[in-house]
């Protein structure tokens, strides 16, 4: 039967331990809170606003005019340079600093009234794909606003309600509902994801130095001999001390770093904490996994870099998983982080039944036991320094 004791002594000393290492200070400590302030500084504008274009109006007809105060009054874009024939348009770009260009056509007003065919043109810089997203998205919102007043004012004369007018040119109407981020605030969108991997790779990186940076250190007689020789008691005692860590950064995130960029969490905080906690509980038995399997400390830290380093990339945060190259897709499943942000995504914006994040559950429990397997592993590997402590303990 396991005792409490030597459980909380490893525990107590793990504690001492990681808050007297200057590389788990910076870990835990100063890079998160200066990484999540500079990042959620950089996107502290949230949703983009005022995007500069500019207008090229080869009409100049009272419509063209019209179009372009529709252009003026969207929240989305910022009418800063008038473009004449002398401009050429691929330059504005770069001498006029816009990052799209509206050309309204000449004839554009009397082929609408003769109703043939006329289309804006909107050259975007799409070099940044946000700019030509937002841009395209602005351009089809205020080109059906004055394609719904054009047709209104055509049939306004024959005493028809413009409503009911609208409602037979355009009997489908689309209602948009969105889910999760209705603000399309960037900082809603990025920090989550860039907070909760880098949660990873903080706790994994400080778990792969946690038994070999011992024998480097020459402590392991120590840690043996408050264990009672007890190999579970160690892992049990190491393990409670890191999931403090690991959950103190989660409160970092959830309890600061998100109410000061006014982050919203949608989904059940219990659940969500269950999610982490296995989530944390995953990268830590990996790490410990990986420090026993690897005696060499730096070797260790450099494995752990290499397998973590890809997660945000491969995760299907900005890319989804199924459009990448099967070895890609097939890289992304060997990583905790790429189930947990698919439960957690889940979870925080959407706020789905616990129903809907089995799959991924299953998946972080199976790392779980991945974990476990190798600390086994780890274990038999280094029985002769095991041993060799114990009878240095009992010298």
């Amino acid at each position: 039967m396991l005792k409490t004791w030597p459980v909380y002594r490893v525990f107590k000393r793990e504690l001492l331990r990681l808050a007297q290492q200057k590389s788990i200070r910076n870990l835990f400590i100063i890079i998160p809170i200066v990484v999540f302030l500079v990042l959620g500084a950089i996107y502290y504008k949230g949703a983009l606003r005022e995007v500069p274009i500019a207008v090229y109006d080869n009409d100049n007809s009272t419509l063209s005019r019209t179009y372009i105060r529709f252009l003026e009054s969207s929240p989305n874009l910022k009418v800063t340079t008038y473009l004449s024939a002398t401009d050429a348009i691929e330059n504005a770009f770069v001498e006029k600093d816009v990052q799209g260009v509206f050309y309204i056509p000449k004839d554009f007003y009397k082929d609408i009234l003769k109703n043939a065919p006329t289309q804006v043109r909107i050259y975007t810089n799409s070099t940044n794909i946000v700019f030509g997203n937002l841009l395209y998205k602005s351009a089809v919102e205020v080109t059906q606003s004055l394609s719904g007043a054009i047709v209104a004012k055509r049939m306004a004369p024959l005493g028809i309600n413009p409503n009911k007018i609208l409602g037979t040119v355009l009997p489908i109407a689309i209602n948009t509902r969105v889910l999760g981020n209705p603000q399309y605030n960037y900082v809603y969108y990025l920090l989550p994801g860039l907070t909760t991997v880098l949660l990873q790779m903080i706790l994994f990186l400080a778990a792969s130095r946690a038994f070999n940076h011992e024998w480097k250190k020459n402590t392991y007689s120590q840690l043996f001999s408050l264990s009672e020789g007890s190999i579970t008691a160690m892992l049990l005692g190491k393990y409670f001390a890191f999931m403090v860590y690991g959950l103190s950064l989660c409160g970092l995130i959830f309890a600061i770093i998100f109410p000061i960029f006014g982050i919203p969490i949608y989904g059940n905080l219990m659940h969500l904490l269950a999610l982490v906690l296995l989530f944390i509980s995953a990268n830590i038995l990996l790490g410990f996994g990986l420090s026993l399997i690897v005696k060499d400390e730096i070797i260790a830290l450099d494995a752990a870099i290499f397998y973590n380093s890809p997660a945000f990339i491969f995760s299907g945060f900005t890319f989804p998983i199924w459009a990448m190259p099967w070895l890609n897709t097939l890289y992304a499943q060997i990583i905790p982080y790429t189930h947990f942000l698919t439960a957690f995504l889940k979870l925080y914006q959407i706020d789905t039944p616990l129903s809907f994040i089995w799959p991924e559950v299953w998946k972080l429990l199976l790392f779980l036991l991945l974990g476990l397997l190798m600390i086994s592993i780890g274990l038999i590997i280094n029985k002769n320094k095991i041993f060799i402590s114990q009878k240095t303990t009992v010298a």
